[in-house]
């Protein structure tokens, strides 16, 4: 749509709108069953660390292209988008840790944090579909998906996996997924289990296994 020249103030743009494409990416990924059917992967871990910052589903890899290419659309240089995104998702890997706790105040406010990212990996109710963030925590502040880590996180899914077996954690999302969508009676409570939000049901209809997350 436009030519937007490569110079810092346009990599600082550029760096800005891939962190919000990333929040509105990964917020997504949470809410359509067949996304979170392979970003389960990532929350599956009762433990946080930073290996798992690198535990990645079958599908990770391809969902951010949707999110990142209205960016060279819109004019960006492609290697440009490519470098923001890539120090999106780097700087996120340090915040899989319990060894740093809550930062200075102001950068809390501003920025996606451990303390931030441990809530987003929690099973507690209160923090379930929340902090979604890449580097801004504003993001959640400002869309109403902020929530602070006040109570202990109880780290992994709703319903665990309970295997240390990489194929089973590899591939639980999509196992549990086609389970319920043959177990729901109706082709139009199928879809709404494939395409609505984990643990959706019928509001008149049969349940399905209890929601991964």
């Amino acid at each position: 749509m436009f030519d937007i020249p490569t110079t810092w103030a346009s990599f600082i743009i550029v760096l800005i709108l891939a962190d919000l494409a990333y929040y509105w990416e990964h917020r997504i990924l949470h809410r359509i069953n067949f996304l979170w059917a392979t970003h389960s992967v990532h929350h599956s871990s009762p433990f946080f660390n930073i290996s798992v910052a690198y535990r990645h589903g079958p599908l990770d890899g391809f969902w951010p292209l949707f999110f990142h290419l209205p960016l060279v659309l819109l004019g960006f240089n492609p290697f440009m988008v490519l470098v923001a995104e890539l120090l999106v998702q780097l700087y996120q890997t340090a915040l899989h840790t319990e060894v740093i706790k809550k930062l200075w105040r102001p950068i809390e406010y501003i920025f996606n944090t451990p303390s931030h990212h441990r809530v987003h990996h929690g099973s507690n109710p209160k923090y379930l579909d929340k902090n979604y963030a890449g580097i801004l925590i504003i993001w959640d502040r400002m869309f109403g998906t902020f929530e602070e880590e006040k109570e202990e996180v109880v780290y992994g899914l709703v319903k665990p996996i309970d295997s240390i077996n990489p194929f089973v954690a590899f591939l639980h999302g999509f196992a549990r997924l086609f389970k319920d969508v043959r177990n729901m009676p109706g082709f139009g409570n199928k879809l709404g289990v494939f395409f609505g939000p984990p643990g959706w049901q019928p509001k008149n209809g049969r349940k399905q296994s209890k929601p991964a997350k």
